[in-house]
């Protein structure tokens, strides 16, 4: 199904933070309560959705500032310093993001086994050591099938690299991926992506990759896979 760059980014908003959209003169709004506001642009597009407590810029909302990949947008520092107080770090943080095409790019193999998110797979899942930087409610959720497809590359009986669906709605999943320190370099990012994005597609109109600016690794493996650039999300939390 084919959607603009509008739709896209309201609905990678939606998947990521939850999203009541807008209407005439009225700022839309994000349901996730970490979050103060959400500014994504693409190209052809841009949106501005703000935290409950936080007012509308209403003039001041960005529209006339030029896409620019990479640069803080104006809008977001605008509200990231009406709403800083003492003791009270406000930041703004953003990044690409990404729609996978139909076809992804042709990529190095796993070097070492693929398991996925089957009824085979989940049982073995239940057998391997869980990594260190998932807490066992997360890790039984996810080995579960609960929060969604995954696919991991397991070596020794420990997973190493991981791709899994952080977020999701009926219509679209955002890839979340993990990759061991010491195993990184090694090709597991974008086979795991490109297994999870087989399992996942099927069920999902889009599948969205967002990453944040300083992370050049995850934004190698959107390369490597010839993920479709969409645009920019912002935060401030």
């Amino acid at each position: 199904m084919e959607r603009n760059e509008k739709d896209l980014l309201a609905l990678e908003v939606d998947v990521i933070h939850g999203l009541a959209p807008g209407r005439a003169g009225v700022c839309a709004r994000v349901t996730d309560p970490s979050v103060r506001a959400v500014w994504s642009w693409s190209p052809g597009a841009r949106l501005l959705a703000l935290g409950p407590d936080v007012e509308d810029p209403g003039t001041a909302d960005g529209s006339a500032q030029p896409y620019a990949p990479g640069e803080t947008p104006v809008v977001l520092t605008r509200i990231a310093a009406a709403l800083q107080t003492p003791g009270e770090p406000v930041g703004v943080q953003g990044g690409p993001c990404f729609t996978f095409p139909d076809r992804l790019a042709t990529h190095r193999p796993a070097p070492f086994p693929l398991l996925v998110s089957d009824a085979e797979g989940r049982g073995a899942a239940r057998k391997l050591r869980r990594p260190d930087n998932w807490q066992p409610g997360e890790w039984a959720e996810l080995i579960a099938g609960a929060a969604g497809e995954w696919v991991m590359a397991v070596r020794d009986g420990e997973p190493v690299s991981i791709c899994h669906t952080p977020a999701a709605n009926t219509r679209a999943a955002e890839a979340g991926i993990w990759t061991r320190a010491d195993h990184r370099g090694r090709g597991l990012a974008p086979a795991t992506v490109a297994a999870w994005a087989r399992r996942e597609g099927p069920r999902r109109d889009v599948l969205f990759y967002s990453t944040t600016i300083d992370n050049h690794a995850s934004r190698g493996v959107a390369r490597a896979l010839g993920l479709t650039p969409l645009g920019w999300i912002w935060t401030v939390r």
